[in-house]
């Protein structure tokens, strides 16, 4: 496939946290620390305690650039540190934030050969993930740029690695009208060397301008919210209290692209990727499928076993390639008839309890919204009713 150089060379389930009784019961302070960690990862604390920020800020103090909120840009201050990269912005001795060196505005990132026309440029591949990560109801477009004479290493099935100048774009509408279009750059070879910015639309949907970094709630008067630097790091990587994954572009795997929908198919890939690679099917009937494909892209990014992974518990939604049986793949050997290890709230009493969707922690925490119980934590305010009712059909199956 003939690529152009034209522009450049682009959770843990867990209870409503009372600090004040837990503190009382004779738990040490590192332990309420740890308590409070793994609430930062599930929402919004019980106010009739001390709050989460000052117990971690108290018991933790290197985790203070941010915890998460429910709200859905993350309400982050992004103001004093950019997450390994130093103090202050304005300190000589520190180099700015790595999206600092990305354009300010999106035609001038490369995605389009024309943006008043909205005509894509030759060397950009569009592509869709087959299970998409919930977005209250959004439209998204995804592409990617790989560097001419460049490849995506992707030795490691499970977590495929682009190359440095590699760029992916995600643009969100709602109904009719562009609000944000994301962009992570890869700008170095560490696994921290990546650069995620946000742009905003105008109203005549000529031109999208970089947002600040603590975000933007209602987008052009929209529902829809522009996350927060940090936020972005709670899902794709290294983000203070866990998440994310080293590939840090989820949606662009082969699991994800394993599909007659995928926009450019693994064999018309083959140029890009350092090694050939056959398709994945996920394992099981179609219910199956359906329940383990979006809790993989809901639920994994964040709940897995790799170095990135929210550490509170030992669970995983992540699919692995080698899982060939429902009974290898994560969600079974880590949720199904397995009891809660920290969050017991309601009247659930499992993870996921074959046939019974109204007693599993995974379905309460789906159908949460607003509060500390909500799953998956940022990056949405809306219940996605279809996504657990998949989820629903296939524990009422088992």
């Amino acid at each position: 496939m003939e690529r152009m150089n034209k522009h450049w060379k682009t959770f843990a389930f867990m209870p409503a946290f009372d600090a004040s009784r837990l503190a009382s019961s004779g738990f040490c302070a590192a332990r309420v620390g740890v308590a409070a960690l793994s609430l930062a990862c599930s929402g919004s604390v019980n106010q009739t305690g001390p709050s989460a920020e000052s117990i971690i800020r108290d018991t933790h103090p290197h985790s203070d650039e941010d915890i998460h909120s429910n709200s859905h840009n993350g309400e982050h201050s992004d103001d004093a540190t950019e997450h390994g990269e130093g103090r202050a912005h304005g300190d000589p001795e520190v180099a700015p934030p790595k999206e600092d060196a990305l354009p300010v505005k999106l035609s001038e990132t490369g995605l389009y050969s024309n943006i008043r026309t909205k005509e894509i440029s030759d060397d950009i591949l569009h592509y869709a993930p087959q299970y998409a990560l919930w977005s209250d109801g959004a439209t998204k477009e995804r592409w990617a740029f790989i560097p001419p004479d460049t490849q995506v290493d992707n030795s490691d099935v499970n977590n495929w690695s682009v190359p440095v100048g590699s760029r992916f774009f995600k643009e969100f509408s709602i109904g009719d009208q562009r609000v944000e279009t994301r962009l992570i750059e890869r700008v170095g070879d560490g696994p921290r060397d990546f650069a995620f910015v946000s742009y905003l639309w105008n109203e005549a949907q000529t031109e999208a301008t970089k947002v600040d970094p603590a975000g933007l709630p209602n987008a052009l008067g929209t529902s829809h919210d522009i996350p927060s630097k940090m936020a972005c790091l709670q899902c794709h990587g290294t983000y203070p209290l866990g998440g994310g994954r080293p590939s840090r572009m989820l949606g662009f795997s082969l699991i994800q692209l394993s599909h007659e929908d995928a926009g450019i198919s693994l064999d018309a890939l083959s140029d890009y990727l350092t090694q050939p690679v056959p398709s994945y099917t996920i394992p099981g009937d179609e219910t199956a499928q359906d329940a383990l494909g979006y809790l993989h892209a809901n639920c994994g990014n964040c709940h897995h076993d790799g170095p990135d992974r929210v550490p509170q518990v030992d669970l995983s939604f992540w699919l692995d390639a080698e899982a060939t049986t429902i009974e290898q793949t994560g969600t079974w050997r880590t949720a199904v008839n397995q009891p809660n290890v920290l969050f017991n709230d309601q009247h659930v009493v499992g993870r996921i309890i074959p046939g019974h969707p109204e007693d599993s922690a995974v379905i309460y925490r789906m159908q949460q919204r607003g509060n500390n119980a909500q799953m998956p934590p940022v990056a949405t305010e809306i219940i996605d009713e279809a996504g657990i009712a998949d989820v629903a059909d296939w524990i009422r199956s088992l």
